[in-house]
C-alpha cells in the first residue's frame, strides 16, 4: 500500500518502473522456445569469382591456380538472414591449405577468413573475425546479436587469400544459458538504478536527508572507483603487455570449468590442445569470476571489464578500511582509498601492462599493513588484529606468488629490526596463528604447487639466468610528475612505460619529508610509524633503481641464490609496495601535520587529492590515444606460444612454437589413424595396427597424470617421446578408439579439504567472536 501512494505521488518514477516491467517480462517470455538454429550452406554465397571457385554438392571450393588478381579482395557473401536477439555458437566446417604444393598443417597458415555483419544494424552484431587456419578442420566462435535487435539481414562473408579454401557449412546455434544471463544483467541494472534514484531524490524529510548523507562515503568510494575504471566502459579492451595471456587464461579456465575439472589443474586447450601447468603454478582462484561469466555466454570483454572493476572496487574499499583504522581517521582513510587506487603505477599495472596477478595482489597490500599494524601496537595482540596479515597474504599467494614473495621479504627484514618485539610470545603467537591461517587458506594450491615444482622440470626452474639491472629505473623516471610511453625498459627511458610515484605521492613524498625534518617526537605512535613507513619505502625505492648492484648480487651470491634474487623479473616491480608504504606515510604526515595547524593540513589533503584526479585524468587521455583497441568478444591469436608469454611452465627443454602443428604421429606405416579429436578435453584417437607393435605420439605435452584407456577399458601406458609428447604403444593387430586424459592426483582433494575447513573455522570464529562483542556491549 505504501509502495502505491509513493508511486502516485512520484508519477515519473512510476512510468520509469512500469518500463522497467515491460523489459522485464518481455525477457521472462523469452527464456521459453527450443534454442534457434540456422546453417548457412554454400549454394547461399554468391561467387562473383567463377573463374577460381565453383559450388558443388560438398561446398563452396575456391582455388587460385591460374594466377587470378583482383583489385577488390576476393570474398563470396552470403544472402542476409533473419536471426534474433541472443548469443549462439558458430560452428565452421572447412578445409583450409594456404600452400597446396607442400601442405604443412600449420596454425600459422590460414587460406582465408569469415565474417558476420548486418549492413542496416550494424552495431547489433559482435562478432570477431575467424581465421580459417590450416590444422584444422572444424571452428567454433561466438556471436551476440544485442537485445532488442532483430535482424534481417545477417551476412556471412567469406575472404580468400590464397592457397586452397573449402567452405562446407556454418551453423549457428543459440545458447539458452544467455537468455537468463541477460534477464539477470538487465535485473541488476535496473534495481541499482532504482535503489540509487530512490536513495538520493524519493527518500524526503529529516529521514532522507539522514539517508543521504550516510550515502556521502560510499559514493565517494564509489565514485574513486569508477575514475579509475573509465576506460573500461567500452566495446573495446586497450591493448596491455599481457592482455592475450591473462586472456588466454580466463578461457583456458572457463573450458575447464565447462568440462568438470574443478578446481582446475591444467588446461588441455592451451598451445593448441598440447595443455599447459599454468594453473599448477600460477593460482587462479580469482580468475573465477571472469571464467564464470564466460561460461554464462558474456563476451570475453565483458568478463575481464567486470573483473577489473571488482578488483578496482576491492582495492578502494581495502584501502579504505586498512588506511582509515591504521590512522584512526575516516577522511583520512578515504584519502588513502583515492591516493592508492589512482596511484600511478597501479594504473600502469591494470591498463598499460594488464598484468591481471599483480594488480589484484596490490589489493590486498593494505590489508598487511593493517595487520602489522595490529600485532606491533597491541601487547596481547587478539584475532581481529593479526587476522589482515593471514588474509592478505593468503590472498597474495592464490593472486599473485611473486608480489607475496616480495611482501614476505620486507616482512622478514622488518622483523630482523623489531627482533626484541618480535619474540614477545604474544606476538610470536599472533605471527604463528596468522602464518598457520594463510597456509590453511592456501594449502589446495601450495601443496600440489610443490609437488609439481619438484616432479616436473619447468623451464621457470631451469638454469636460466635473466640480468635484471638493466630493466631498473632512474631518478628522473621515479621523480616524473607525468609519464608518458607504453613500452617497456629494456634499455633508456624514452620508449618506457610511466614508472613514476607520480604527481599525488611526489606531492606526498616531500610532505613526509618536511614532517620528519620538523617533528621529532619519538614517544608518538604516529611518528614511529612514519619513520617505518619512509625508511622501508627508500629501501623499496632503492632496489628498484637502476644503481642497485643487481648483476653484482646474482654473480656474487653464485647460481642458485643469485636466480632466487632475480626471481621477480624486474627491480620496478618494488614500485607496488613503495606505492602503498608511501601511501601510508603521506597519511601519517597529514595527521601529524593537521595536529599542528588544521587548517594547513586540510589543505594539504585537498592538494593531493586534486592532483590525484589531474593525474588520472592526465594517464586516461593518453591511453585513450596511445593505446591501440582490441574487440575481444572471444580469444583468437594465430601463434600459439603467445598464449603463454615466455613459457615459464612448459617443460623444459620443449619448443612451444613446435606447438603450431597438432597432429599424431604413427611410429610405423603399418600403424594408420584413422581419426583424432579432442571432445571436452578428452583426446580420442582411433587406429588400425596391421604390422607389429608400435607406437604413436600424440600433441600432447606429458605433464604427468595423464591416464589412456580404450572402449574396453584396457589401460595403455603412457611415456614421453620427442618435444615430450605422450607416446602410446599400440599393440600388434589392433584396432580400436582410445581416450586419453587428465586427472589430478586423489589425495590432492585432502589438500582441498584443509582449505575448506580453514575457511569454516575463519567464518565459525568470527561469528562466535561477533556474538561475544554484542553480549559483553549489551551486558
Amino acid at each position: 500500500m505504501k509502495l502505491f501512494h509513493f508511486l502516485k505521488r512520484n508519477k515519473l518514477f512510476a512510468v520509469l518502473l512500469a518500463a522497467e516491467l515491460a523489459v522485464l517480462c518481455t525477457l521472462i517470455a523469452g527464456l521459453f522456445g527450443a534454442p534457434y538454429k540456422l546453417t548457412l550452406t554454400p549454394d547461399l554465397f554468391e561467387n562473383r569469382f567463377p573463374d577460381i571457385a565453383a559450388e558443388d554438392a560438398d561446398g563452396l571450393k575456391v582455388w587460385n591456380q591460374i594466377d587470378f588478381r583482383s583489385e577488390e579482395p576476393i570474398t563470396f557473401s552470403s544472402q542476409g538472414q533473419a536471426l534474433r536477439a541472443g548469443a549462439y555458437e558458430v560452428t565452421v566446417s572447412y578445409f583450409s591449405c594456404q600452400t597446396p604444393d607442400a601442405p604443412t598443417f600449420n596454425l600459422l597458415n590460414s587460406a582465408g577468413t569469415l565474417d558476420f555483419s548486418s549492413e542496416m544494424v550494424p552495431a547489433a552484431v559482435s562478432f570477431d573475425t575467424l581465421r580459417l587456419d590450416d590444422c584444422h578442420r572444424t571452428q567454433t566462435s561466438r556471436l551476440w546479436v544485442s537485445s532488442g535487435a532483430a535482424l534481417q539481414d545477417l551476412t556471412a562473408t567469406l575472404t580468400y587469400r590464397q592457397g586452397q579454401l573449402y567452405l562446407y557449412a556454418v551453423t549457428l546455434t543459440e545458447q539458452p544459458i544467455y537468455r537468463l544471463t541477460r534477464l539477470f544483467c538487465w535485473l541488476f541494472c535496473f534495481a541499482a538504478a532504482d535503489a540509487l534514484l530512490w536513495l538520493l531524490f524519493a527518500r524526503t524529510g529529516e529521514r532522507g536527508a539522514a539517508h543521504r548523507r550516510a550515502l556521502r562515503l560510499p559514493l565517494c568510494l564509489l565514485g574513486i572507483t569508477v575514475l579509475a575504471c573509465l576506460p573500461l566502459f567500452s566495446n573495446y579492451l586497450y591493448v596491455g603487455h599481457d592482455l592475450d595471456y591473462h586472456l588466454q587464461r580466463i578461457t583456458a579456465m572457463a573450458a575447464e570449468l565447462s568440462y568438470g575439472q574443478f578446481p582446475v589443474r591444467l588446461t588441455t586447450t592451451t598451445l593448441n590442445g598440447y595443455g599447459y601447468a599454468n594453473p599448477l603454478c600460477y593460482c587462479e582462484l580469482f580468475l573465477l569470476l571472469p571464467a564464470l561469466l564466460y561460461n554464462l555466454w558474456l563476451p570475453l570483454r565483458t568478463c575481464y571489464q567486470i573483473y577489473i572493476f571488482a578488483v578496482t572496487l576491492a582495492t578502494c574499499l581495502i584501502a579504505y578500511f586498512s588506511f582509515g583504522r591504521i590512522t584512526g581517521s575516516r577522511r583520512l582513510g578515504l584519502l588513502g582509498a583515492m591516493l592508492y587506487t589512482l596511484s600511478c603505477y597501479r594504473l600502469v599495472c591494470v591498463y598499460t601492462r594488464a598484468a591481471v596477478g599483480e594488480f589484484t595482489a596490490m589489493a590486498f597490500f593494505p590489508l598487511v599493513l593493517l595487520g602489522l599494524y595490529g600485532i606491533y601496537t597491541k601487547d596481547k595482540p587478539r584475532f581481529a588484529d593479526w587476522l589482515p596479515m593471514s588474509l592478505g597474504m593468503a590472498a597474495m599467494v592464490q593472486s599473485h606468488l611473486l608480489s607475496c614473495e616480495l611482501t614476505a621479504l620486507l616482512l622478514a627484514v622488518f622483523c630482523l629490526l623489531h627482533l626484541r618485539d618480535t619474540l614477545s610470545p604474544t606476538r610470536l603467537l599472533s605471527w604463528i596463528k596468522a602464518a598457520l591461517l594463510a597456509a590453511g587458506l592456501s594449502a589446495w594450491y601450495l601443496v600440489p604447487f610443490f609437488i609439481s615444482g619438484a616432479s616436473i622440470p619447468f623451464m621457470v626452474n631451469g638454469s636460466f639466468i635473466g640480468k635484471i639491472q638493466s630493466q631498473g629505473l632512474y631518478i628522473m623516471q621515479l621523480l616524473s610528475p607525468f609519464g608518458t610511453g607504453f613500452g617497456g625498459t629494456s634499455s633508456g627511458t624514452s620508449t618506457d612505460m610511466t614508472l613514476s610515484l607520480g604527481l599525488p605521492l611526489i606531492l606526498g613524498l616531500a610532505l613526509v619529508c618536511y614532517c620528519l625534518l620538523t617533528q621529532h617526537s619519538e614517544k608518538d605512535r604516529y611518528f614511529s610509524i612514519l619513520y617505518t613507513a619512509a625508511s622501508f619505502f627508500v629501501f623499496t625505492v632503492f632496489l628498484s633503481l637502476h644503481i642497485f648492484p643487481w648483476d653484482y648480487v646474482q654473480s656474487a651470491l653464485g647460481r642458485t641464490a643469485g636466480k632466487l634474487a632475480g626471481m621477480f623479473q624486474y627491480p620496478w616491480r618494488f614500485l607496488s609496495l613503495a606505492t602503498v608504504l608511501l601511501c601510508l606515510a603521506t597519511l601519517i604526515a597529514i595527521r601529524l601535520l593537521a595536529g599542528q595547524y588544521q587548517a594547513l593540513g586540510r589543505a594539504a589533503a585537498v592538494v593531493l587529492a586534486a592532483s590525484a584526479l589531474l593525474v588520472t585524468g592526465v594517464m586516461q587521455a593518453q591511453i585513450l590515444t596511445e593505446q591501440g583497441e582490441v574487440p575481444r568478444n572471444v580469444y583468437s591469436v594465430a601463434d600459439p606460444s603467445v598464449t603463454v608469454a615466455i613459457g615459464e611452465y612448459i617443460i623444459d627443454g620443449t619448443s612451444a612454437y613446435e606447438t603450431i602443428w597438432a597432429q599424431p604421429k604413427p611410429g610405423s606405416d603399418a600403424l594408420h589413424l584413422v581419426r583424432y579429436e579432442k571432445q571436452r578435453g578428452v583426446a580420442c584417437l582411433t587406429v588400425q595396427n596391421e604390422g607389429a607393435e608400435a607406437a604413436i605420439s600424440l600433441p600432447i605435452f606429458n605433464y604427468g597424470n595423464y591416464y589412456a584407456a580404450d572402449e574396453n577399458g584396457q589401460p595403455f601406458s603412457i611415456t614421453s617421446g620427442e618435444n615430450e609428447r605422450i607416446v602410446l604403444t599400440i599393440p600388434a593387430g589392433y584396432t580400436g578408439t582410445i581416450r586419453v586424459w587428465y586427472h589430478a592426483p586423489d589425495y590432492w582433494h585432502s589438500f582441498e579439504a584443509i582449505s575448506a575447513a580453514s575457511l569454516l573455522w575463519l567464518i565459525g570464529y568470527a561469528v562466535l567472536a561477533r556474538r561475544k562483542r554484542r553480549a559483553a556491549a549489551t551486558v
